[in-house]
């Protein structure tokens, strides 16, 4: 028969086992402390009686959290749970053959015989849905018949199973929290003890994590961790497995993570960490960062003040990204792609009488003809604008080069094919033709418009003739290349 102790007398001694990486043992928490130095939760574990094993959590702001359990993985081998960073200590476990009657405490590395035995009423403390067993430990000093009732309610429930000397609950809810009574009859009379359960609902996401998030660089990024449950909880976050996050991310509240403009430093596996008294939950968003595509994914997404913005238009497996001027305010403030060129200003030309024989290369700044084709294509409207005036010149064997080198004899206004704007009216100065240049006369004429043809912008090259005599002469001038889409549509 064990000896029942009443008071702390004895001393103790406690054998390690080997730590288990990376696990924890849940639903038997004494207690959740915090120490600066991992070994002060083994003392801790020492001086508290009825501690059997501790989670250690790893080093978070010169801090471990240290949890102190009633029990081991041994007792309880389906608690244990994985939890990254934490490591999980147990002992050599004289109370793991139950030596003590179930109305007391057994607590490990007392006496010669490694247990004592102390007067308390037994509480288990368990959360919905697991299978909780007690044993009725009057029989090893009682003998006798054993039966199990319910101080409220009953056991008439198919999920309580009596074996022997157990008392088994499958599949608990919290509609089974209360108090157990085991009592063993025999010749000699009866003798009780009493047990107590607490259920809780498990943890919950009130909003579920998303599996990932893709960020545009530059973003500004929240993440909530919104937890339910009937306990306390304690939440931490975790970046790659470690307490350790990279700058610019910082926490509002303990359920909101902020990354502060984005960067690829902040790629990577968010996870956050939730644990109550009786259970652990945690979530897990990968993050992957990339440059927007267009200014108008700048202006959706990141900002909307006008400036220089890199973007990415068709991708990481595409052409580099570039930096380009977004105007945040044109097109009704959708957000403006601005490729400025070498070739702007108004120019003069003269003293060119074969078609052709005057010719302009446009270079465009900061970007490759490579990239701007990425970039009208990821655009919904792309424009240039351009602008022929003539005096006593024609601009009928003009043309301009697409960006395939393409020669293409139609002007301002006009989608494709050839001529000028006032040709599709038939508004011409020159009755009969395509545009206002084409009349040769003595007179200041102009064509003008918008070049809007995605396929074949942007100009890369302006050809002239016709300004051999003395009073020949034309002016030209070609607009940035502007490339953009209207909110909520995506380019064809």
């Amino acid at each position: 028969k064990p000896k029942i102790n009443n008071l702390f007398t004895d001393c103790r001694v406690l054998r390690h086992k080997y730590p288990k990486n990376e696990v924890v043992l849940l639903g038997h928490l004494l207690k959740n402390i915090t120490v600066k130095i991992d070994s002060i939760c083994l003392t801790q574990c020492f001086k508290e009686a009825n501690c059997m094993s501790f989670n250690l959590g790893p080093l978070v702001d010169g801090n471990h959290e240290c949890e102190l359990s009633n029990s081991d993985h041994v007792m309880h081998p389906n608690d244990l749970e994985h939890r990254a960073g934490f490591v999980y200590q147990s002992f050599e476990n004289a109370c793991q053959s139950r030596p003590c009657p179930d109305d007391t405490v057994c607590q490990n590395g007392f006496t010669e015989q490694g247990y004592r035995c102390m007067r308390g009423t037994l509480t288990k403390v368990t959360k919905e849905g697991r299978d909780v067993t007690f044993i009725c430990n009057v029989t090893g000093q009682f003998g006798g018949k054993v039966t199990w009732d319910r101080l409220q309610g009953s056991l008439l429930d198919s999920r309580s199973v009596i074996d022997a000397v157990a008392l088994n609950i499958l599949n608990v809810s919290k509609n089974d929290s209360g108090s157990y009574v085991c009592t063993a009859t025999s010749i000699m009379g009866s003798n009780s003890s009493t047990a107590r359960l607490e259920v809780y609902s498990g943890l919950k996401f009130i909003s579920r994590l998303p599996s990932s998030a893709l960020l545009y660089s530059g973003q500004t990024w929240k993440l909530f961790c919104s937890i339910s449950s009937d306990l306390a909880v304690n939440v931490s976050w975790m970046f790659n497995g470690t307490s350790s996050f990279p700058q610019g991310v910082i926490f509002d509240s303990f359920d909101k993570l902020i990354v502060l403009s984005a960067n690829f430093s902040h790629e990577g596996n968010y996870s956050c960490n939730a644990i109550d008294k009786v259970g652990y939950l945690q979530g897990n968003v990968v993050v992957r960062v990339k440059y927007p595509e267009t200014c108008t994914k700048v202006r959706a997404n990141i900002s909307d003040v006008s400036g220089n913005y890199v973007i990415d238009p068709d991708g990481e497996l595409g052409e580099d990204p570039f930096s380009v001027y977004c105007n945040m305010t044109d097109k009704g403030g959708v957000g403006v792609a601005v490729v400025s060129h070498d070739s702007e200003k108004k120019t003069h030309m003269k003293g060119f009488e074969l078609p052709g024989h005057y010719t302009r290369n446009v270079r465009y700044i900061g970007t490759s003809l490579s990239q701007l084709a990425a970039l009208t294509q990821a655009s919904e409207k792309c424009e240039q604008f351009i602008k022929v005036e003539c005096h006593g010149a024609t601009i009928n064997d003009a043309y301009w080069l697409s960006r395939e080198d393409e020669k293409m004899k139609y002007w301002g206004g006009v989608p494709h094919g050839k001529g000028c704007a006032c040709g599709l009216t038939n508004s011409c100065d020159a009755p009969k033709r395509h545009c206002n240049c084409a009349k040769n006369d003595y007179v200041w004429r102009k064509d003008s418009g918008l070049l809007t043809n995605r396929s074949h912008l942007p100009v890369i090259q302006l050809s002239f003739g016709d300004t051999g005599d003395s009073y020949e002469e034309v002016y030209y001038t070609l607009g940035k290349l502007l490339c953009y889409t209207s909110a909520g549509m995506t380019p064809k």
